[in-house]
């Protein structure tokens, strides 16, 4: 009886990852995912995170055992995308630099790229 108890605790752990990513600033940021969780959860966890509105200049990047480097997808599972073993680290990076990045509306977005700058 007891081992079926466990076995479902060990199911259940097997369905959330740990994932850590390395902001701007070097800093880390950690949680955890579920296993079918999408990469749109995480993005928004990380936005939610650092109160960042202006999301669309920025991106989550992973590197396989391969050494490439891949911008997670937002539309599919995290647990499928990589090719690693939990848990999974990745880096949140600018994906799209703005022509004028004095012309951004939210201060957040701007002391982000600060930070990236410099």
């Amino acid at each position: 009886m007891l081992s079926r108890f466990m076995s479902g605790s060990i199911r259940n752990l097997e369905r959330e990852y740990s994932c850590t990513v390395r902001l701007l600033d070097d800093t880390e940021y950690t949680c955890t995912i579920q296993r079918d969780a999408k990469g749109q959860y995480l993005f928004d966890l990380i936005c939610h995170h650092l109160n960042l509105l202006e999301k669309d200049y920025f991106g989550i990047r992973y590197v396989d055992p391969d050494k490439q480097r891949h911008w997670l997808e937002f539309t599919k599972s995290i647990a499928k995308q990589m090719k690693s073993q939990p848990p999974f680290t990745m880096c949140l990076r600018v994906k799209f630099y703005p022509p004028d990045p004095a012309a951004l509306k939210e201060e957040i977005t701007s002391c982000v790229w600060s930070l990236f700058l410099f």
